[in-house]
C-alpha cells in the first residue's frame, strides 16, 4: 500500500521553491522546507546564508520574489493577516525602549496586540516569570545589557501566545545560564504543540536545543533533517585508542608502525601514550588492528569511538561548497 503523501496542512511551516532576489543578488535560493508541529527546528549557517531574509519572508515582513509559503496549511499570499496572528517574530538586535520600564514595555506591546486591559498584567507578569526577568521588571530599557534585552523581546514575542516563533539570533548576548532558560521555554512551548524555528551562525548554540537542523549556505539550504538522520547520513568517524605499555619509546614506535601500516587510519596524534586517530573501517577492522596491537606485546586498555557531532556534520557539508566558490572566483 502506497503511503498518501503529506499535504501543507500536516506542517506547521512548508515553503515550496522560494527565492527572494535583491537586485542581481540572490539571497535565498528555491528552499523547500517542511516543519512539523512542535519541533525546534535550528537553522545555522555563516553569516550572509540567507537565514535572516528567509525568516523575514516566514514572517511576511518581504514577499519572496517567487515560490509559496504555507503557514499552518494557509497560504501566506492568500491571507497574510492570518499569518500574522499566529506567529511570533523576534528579529536580531532588536530594541527596546531606553525610557521605558521594562513591564512597561510589555504592556505596550499587549494592549497593540490587542490583550484587554484587565488581561495585560497578569500576561505580562506571566511572560515576566517565562524569561526570568520578574525581578528586573522595573528597570529602564536604557539600563538593560545585551543579553537581558534579548530576554525582554523574547518575553514581547511571547506575549501573544503565538503558534509559531520565529527566533532570529535569540541566544546573542546571553549568558549560559540564559541560554539553558531559552531551551527550557522552548522545549515546554514543544509539548504544547508551538513551533520554533531559531536560527544561529554558531552550531553549539542550537545543538542541544533543537529536534531538527537545517544548514543553509549561498542563499540555498543544504540540508535539512533531524539530528539522527543527519549524522547517519553524514558519518564521521574518529577513534580514540588509549595504551598502557612499559611507557618506553620503542612501545610507541611499534604502535605508530602498526597504526600507519593500517588502510584504515589516518590522521594520527599522539600525546605520551594515548594516540587519537581518523579510522574509517568496520567493527572487524577494529578487532584486526587490536589484534595486531596484542601480538605486537602492546597493552590496550580502550579503544573508543567518539561520536560525530554537529559541528563535524556542518563542516563536511559546508567546506566543499567553500572550496568550489572560491574556485569559480579565480577563475
Amino acid at each position: 500500500m502506497l503511503q498518501q503523501a503529506k499535504t501543507t496542512t500536516d506542517f506547521s511551516v512548508e515553503t515550496r521553491d522560494v527565492r527572494l532576489d535583491y537586485g542581481e543578488l540572490t539571497a535565498v535560493d528555491n528552499v523547500n522546507l517542511q516543519i512539523t508541529a512542535g519541533e525546534i527546528y535550528g537553522l545555522v549557517g555563516p553569516n550572509g546564508a540567507g537565514k535572516t531574509s528567509l525568516l523575514k519572508m516566514l514572517s511576511n515582513l518581504i514577499r519572496p520574489t517567487y515560490g509559496e509559503i504555507f503557514i499552518n496549511g494557509t497560504d501566506l499570499a492568500e491571507d497574510p493577516w492570518k499569518v500574522h496572528r499566529e506567529v511570533g517574530y523576534m528579529p536580531d538586535l532588536s530594541p527596546v525602549a531606553p525610557e521605558l520600564k521594562v513591564w512597561e514595555f510589555l504592556e505596550f506591546f499587549a494592549a497593540a496586540y490587542g490583550i484587554p486591559r484587565e488581561e495585560r498584567k497578569r500576561r505580562v507578569e506571566e511572560c515576566l516569570e517565562q524569561v526570568k526577568m520578574t525581578e528586573h521588571r522595573e528597570a529602564f530599557g536604557k539600563g538593560l545589557s545585551r543579553g537581558m534585552m534579548q530576554r525582554v523581546v523574547l518575553a514581547k514575542t511571547l506575549i501573544p501566545r503565538p503558534r509559531i516563533l520565529i527566533l532570529d539570533e535569540p541566544a546573542s548576548g546571553m549568558d549560559p545560564i540564559a541560554r539553558i532558560n531559552l531551551k527550557r521555554i522552548l522545549v515546554d512551548l514543544g509539548r504544547e504543540g508551538i513551533t520554533s524555528l531559531v536560527s544561529s551562525h554558531i552550531l553549539t548554540e542550537l545543538g542541544d536545543m533543537c529536534t531538527s537542523l537545517g544548514i543553509m549556505h549561498k542563499g540555498a539550504l543544504v540540508k535539512s533533517g533531524d539530528k539522527a538522520s543527519l549524522l547517519i547520513d553524514h558519518p564521521v568517524h574518529t577513534r580514540t585508542l588509549s595504551i598502557l605499555s612499559r611507557h618506553s619509546e620503542q612501545d610507541a614506535q611499534t604502535v605508530i608502525s602498526i597504526l600507519n601500516s593500517s588502510e584504515h587510519v589516518a590522521d594520527v596524534a599522539r600525546q605520551d601514550m594515548v594516540f587519537v586517530l581518523s579510522f574509517s573501517g568496520d567493527e572487524e577492522a577494529e578487532a584486526s588492528l587490536i589484534r595486531e596491537l596484542v601480538t605486537a606485546e602492546i597493552k590496550v586498555t580502550s579503544f573508543s569511538r567518539e561520536a560525530a557531532s554537529m559541528e563535524d556534520v556542518l563542516i563536511k557539508l559546508v567546506s566543499p561548497l567553500q572550496e568550489i566558490a572560491e574556485e569559480q572566483v579565480h577563475d
